[in-house]
């Protein structure tokens, strides 16, 4: 290039390159017109080649700007020298935008054609070909609003910047925004349709559209969608943002979705549903959804605030209110991740739900990453449930999550009675809630750090040393099986431990037995009892307790947690009353309860579950007792100790052993009891033969001594061991 050439080549930029007939330089409209943008045909004049962006410039070509004399200098200085007389990038307002629907929507349609017009070949190193071309609203700092009665179509990637000071209202049907078209294509044009980007925009409207912005299949392959505004957009049928399908690495972030009415309209939506589903649980449009506040203010619930299906996808630091549904995750989402949430339920409606409205082929949605979430429920609300029956997670953990207000006794993951589930929970807080559901189809709880779950003994009454059927004596206190006991001022109740059905057993986290509580006579009260040794260890902080219950008819029950500090120190540990309704099927229940005095703790101390019964069903039922640390019910299985390990468990606060003895005539006997046992409280030797009154031992190191008195040749006797854990 000459001097000259280069000296000429400088001035194509300046406006004194540009003037008018009568003088002055040309408005921004009248420069567009001129070089042949209204209406849009770019490479009209040979302004910007068509065919000359990866070709290399031939030696001695001529170099008058035809298409075989425009090297990538050349074309650069060109839109440069445009966009300098234009003062900037080509803006709406450049086509006559000025608030008016025509002129909106006529200039909205040039914009497009202009941007259509760049060429984008197939050479991923094309001078063009996959860069996007940047346009923009207007500069101008006052707050304005354009209408459009018709949408546009980028197809091939841009860059549209604008201000939130400048409000897009769309009035049209279809489609406001279609990124690329759906041209049958199979497989991504890597590079040329990936980098859309649309930043700083402000959308309304949409009453009667079907989409907002729509990305076509294989386009906007790495597509941002950045800072935006969308108030009052859109309809209880369409999307603001859909990815219609295999749109792979989208993101979004840092937006604002505004709806003050009571529609409920929604977001995002990025399933593969698009091309009549042909690529549905495909899990290939992976959005990065972060720094988004969603929020529906009207008087009714809100729509959904994200839907996808794709595999690692990821939602972060979002904020969603009183949306019907704030993240919905169809099949497949293995591998999902939501992280650093906010969710708000005033009026009903889910934070997260799993699968699709409609069952796929695959339903199964695993390895869900749920953690550092803070959820207001405000009593009506649910956290996590599903969107149809057949839907299967395995793998789902909880981590960090914060539940305030969830409905007391209603399930953290409302998952459905299907084989195959397990949650894995490290930290939650959700007072009065059970992590899972009762199902048939166990759903298997893992309690990651190993820390939850506080070992209870005998809380599924798999042993009993004393038999399967008691009678009550009024005003006494009755041991039962191991670590149950009785108490009432009927004259006629009896207890017994019953075996369960299957079904019962599977219902209850695997317990194998139930007591049941027979009322009988006429009296004030009547209470059963069980016992939990190492109560300092609940101290400290919440711990929870959990229990399944029902009666042979509808009939109420009193739940206390006491604290037994000694036995002649019990108070309650309750954090308030607890009365719950039965009814013939067990029911879980789960109570919170707090040790308020520390001071009298001793590692003799233990915790007492006192259930009164006010009602005279023909019986109650109770099992599956279990304790966990933390605020919430673990929902633990009832199987982890089998009952030779049950047994040597209870062994260390009661034990009955048999003596059988036929020798020589004997006065006294040692009888001696579990190693591991407390120091014992009482022993008592019951005789079958001879036949004489029952016997108290004194005692010696690891036992009882008995003295009988006189010499015995034959004794059948039965020797009850009672430590001091539970004299009251």
């Amino acid at each position: 290039m000459s001097e000259e050439d280069r000296s000429n080549k400088g001035k194509i930029g300046t406006r004194q390159a540009m003037p008018e007939e009568n003088g002055g330089t040309l408005s921004r409209r009248k420069l567009l017109a001129s070089l042949g943008f209204a209406g849009a045909a770019v490479v009209a004049g040979s302004l910007i080649p068509s065919g000359a962006f990866a070709a290399e410039k031939k030696e001695g070509a001529s170099k008058s700007g035809s298409v075989a004399a425009c090297d990538p200098d050349e074309l650069c200085g060109r839109v440069t020298a445009i966009e300098t007389d234009l003062d900037g990038q080509v803006q709406l307002v450049d086509y006559g935008a000025n608030g008016s629907v025509a002129a909106d929507t006529a200039a909205l349609a040039s914009l497009a054609a202009y941007v259509n017009a760049f060429p984008n070949g197939t050479q991923p190193l094309g001078i063009v070909d996959g860069i996007p071309v940047r346009v923009g609203i207007n500069r101008a700092s006052a707050p304005l609003k354009y209408t459009f009665s018709a949408g546009a179509a980028f197809t091939r990637p841009v860059e549209l910047v604008g201000s939130v000071s400048k409000v897009l209202n769309y009035t049209g049907s279809g489609v406001f925004l279609s990124m690329g078209t759906d041209d049958g294509r199979t497989s991504g044009n890597l590079f040329n349709d990936d980098h859309y980007l649309l930043e700083g925009l402000h959308f309304t409207g949409g009453k009667n559209m079907s989409a907002g912005i729509s990305f076509a299949p294989f386009f906007g392959l790495m597509a941002r969608i950045r800072n935006c505004i969308f108030n009052q957009f859109g309809n209880p049928n369409s999307w603001a943002i859909e990815f219609q399908a295999q749109n792979w690495w989208p993101e979004i972030a840092g937006c604002r979705w505004e709806a003050l009415d009571d529609q409920a309209k929604n977001f995002v939506k990025a399933i593969d549903d698009g091309r009549s589903g042909a690529y549905r649980g495909s899990g290939n449009s992976r959005l990065s959804f972060v720094d988004n506040k969603c929020k529906w203010h009207g008087l009714l619930i809100g729509g959904t605030g994200i839907y996808t299906n794709a595999v690692k996808t990821l939602i972060s630091r979002c904020d969603f209110e009183n949306a019907a549904v704030g993240v919905q995750l169809g099949s497949p989402s293995m591998k999902t991740e939501i992280e650093n949430c906010y969710f708000e339920q005033p009026l009903g409606g889910t934070s997260i739900r799993l699968g699709d409205q409609t069952p796929q082929p695959n339903n199964n949605i695993h390895l869900i990453s749920i953690k550092d979430i803070y959820v207001n429920l405000h009593g009506t609300g649910k956290f996590l449930d599903t969107a149809n029956a057949s839907v299967v997670t395995a793998g789902t953990q909880i981590d960090g999550v914060t539940l305030l207000l969830g409905a007391e006794q209603s399930p953290v993951l409302n998952l459905n009675d299907q084989p195959g589930q397990y949650v894995r929970v490290r930290n939650l807080v959700a007072s009065y809630q059970p992590l899972v559901p009762v199902t048939a189809n166990p759903i298997h709880v893992i309690d990651v750090d190993g820390v939850h779950n506080r070992t209870v003994v005998n809380g599924a009454l798999a042993v009993s040393q004393t038999g399967d059927s008691y009678t009550i004596p009024a005003n006494t206190l009755k041991r039962l099986a191991d670590m149950w006991y009785a108490k009432t001022d009927f004259g006629s109740c009896t207890a017994s431990r019953v075996l369960l059905s299957n079904a019962d057993f599977m219902r209850t986290r695997k317990s194998q037995y139930a007591l049941r509580f027979t009322p009988g006579g006429s009296g004030t009260y009547k209470s059963v009892y069980f016992m939990v040794p190492g109560l300092s260890e609940m101290a400290g902080h919440v711990c929870t307790v959990q229990l399944f219950a029902r009666a042979a008819s509808a009939a109420n029950l009193r739940v206390v947690a006491q604290a037994a500090y000694s036995a002649t120190a019990i108070v309650p540990a309750e954090i308030k009353a607890e009365n719950v309704s039965l009814t013939t099927s067990f029911k879980e229940f789960t109570f919170p309860f707090w040790l308020g005095n520390h001071a009298s703790l001793n590692k003799d101390s233990w915790f007492m579950l006192e259930l009164r019964m006010p009602d005279a069903p023909a019986w109650y039922e109770f099992t599956g007792v279990r304790i966990n640390h933390g605020d919430f019910g673990l929902c633990a299985s009832n199987d982890y100790l089998p009952a030779g390990d049950t047994l040597e468990a209870v062994r260390h606060y009661f034990e009955r052993k048999a003596v059988a003895l036929t020798t020589t005539g004997t006065t006294t006997l040692t009888v001696d009891m579990a190693p591991k046992a407390k120091a014992l409280g009482s022993a008592v030797m019951t005789f079958t033969t001879p036949v004489r009154s029952a016997l108290s031992g004194t005692e010696v190191q690891g036992g009882a001594k008995f003295n009988f008195g006189s010499s015995i040749t034959t004794l059948d006797a039965v020797v009850d061991f009672d430590t001091q854990a539970f004299q009251f």
